[in-house]
């Protein structure tokens, strides 16, 4: 029997197709950049199995509504806040994630990018290139002895941590549940306000979520530590942009580094961009040949799982909750 299997981008890892053709799946591609109303054609299309998310696409309710016979909605990598788990749980469409399996690919773009604002690399980079010799006077500052706080430690943070420890940084974590928090690679911290207060540079490692869309504000930016630095290769929404430009135009931020951004792709005017000493990146944190391969991998097991009945990975199901409202064709 063949299955119908959407691809909400151009591309997957080949061992990922090899795997999915391989079970009976039939795959087909979709642009990179989906809207509802793309989505809902496609669904109305036919049959439809399995959705393989890439990107993040709108599964919205209507989306999941539309989309017959929807066995399972698959996330290549860990963020789905762009599904509407709750109507995917009431269809009894179990909701998926790779997790882990970008985890250190993420936790090195972060380094990279403490490193790179840390040392002042890209904006030295363009000053010489410009003519500027900045030997003479330029006083950098060692990373060695400054604190990282790490908001949330779930695998990727872990990573970050062991990360910062070997280059001498001192680890901090706040998660909401913190006994979580590995002692031995961070030092637990009750509040998030403690962490803002105190640490040199903040990094965000948490979802995105109403608890957590717009946390980075005017507000929590007066509380942290005069001069810090800011880190997101989490969720854009998590980040209030104009708080995070005035922040950094006022100096209260020393620098800030974004891998993701509220609307995606950020538009070229956008008024960040004007900030000093912001170092911003396309959302590519995960892609190394190593990190897609592996999610590729996970979400095709994960379709493959539920289309012929096998076990979930409960370390991968996002609405446990639906293994109580069975899928009408199961």
């Amino acid at each position: 029997m063949s299955h119908r299997v959407v691809v909400t981008a151009s591309r997957l890892a080949r061992p990922a197709i090899d795997r999915l053709e391989a079970f009976g799946a039939r795959l087909e591609f979709l642009d990179d950049a989906l809207t509802e109303g793309m989505l809902l054609a496609v669904a109305g299309a036919g049959r439809l199995d399995a959705i393989l998310m890439r990107n993040n696409p709108p599964i919205t309710r209507r989306v999941i509504a539309a989309a017959e016979g929807l066995r399972v909605i698959a996330k290549h990598g860990a963020g789905y806040d762009s599904v509407d788990v709750a109507a995917a749980t009431e269809a009894g469409v179990p909701v998926l994630v790779a997790a882990g399996a970008n985890a250190y690919s993420v936790a090195e773009h972060t380094i990279a990018l403490i490193l790179a604002l840390g040392r002042d690399v890209v904006r030295l980079d363009g000053r010489t290139k410009a003519g500027l010799w900045d030997k003479w006077h330029y006083s950098g500052r060692e990373l060695r002895g400054r604190t990282l706080g790490l908001v949330g430690f779930g695998a990727i943070a872990r990573h970050v941590a062991r990360l910062a420890r070997a280059l001498g940084l001192e680890v901090q974590a706040f998660s909401r549940r913190l006994e979580a928090i590995d002692p031995a690679l961070a030092r637990p911290v009750a509040t998030l306000d403690e962490l803002y207060r105190t640490s040199d540079i903040a990094s965000l490692h948490c979802p995105l979520g109403p608890e957590t869309r717009g946390m980075i504000n005017a507000a929590t930016l007066a509380r942290f530590k005069p001069g810090a630095l800011l880190i997101n290769t989490a969720r854009g929404g998590l980040v209030d942009e104009a708080a995070v430009t005035a922040a950094l135009h006022g100096g209260r931020l020393a620098g800030a580094a974004l891998e993701t951004f509220t609307a995606e792709p950020p538009a070229a005017d956008n008024p960040l961009f004007q900030a000093p000493n912001l170092i911003v990146t396309p959302h590519i944190g995960a892609h190394t040949a190593e990190a897609e391969t592996q999610m590729g991998l996970i979400a095709a097991e994960n379709i493959i799982a539920v289309l012929s009945g096998a076990p979930l990975d409960p370390a991968n199901l996002v609405n446990p909750g639906v293994l109580d409202r069975p899928h009408p064709s199961r």
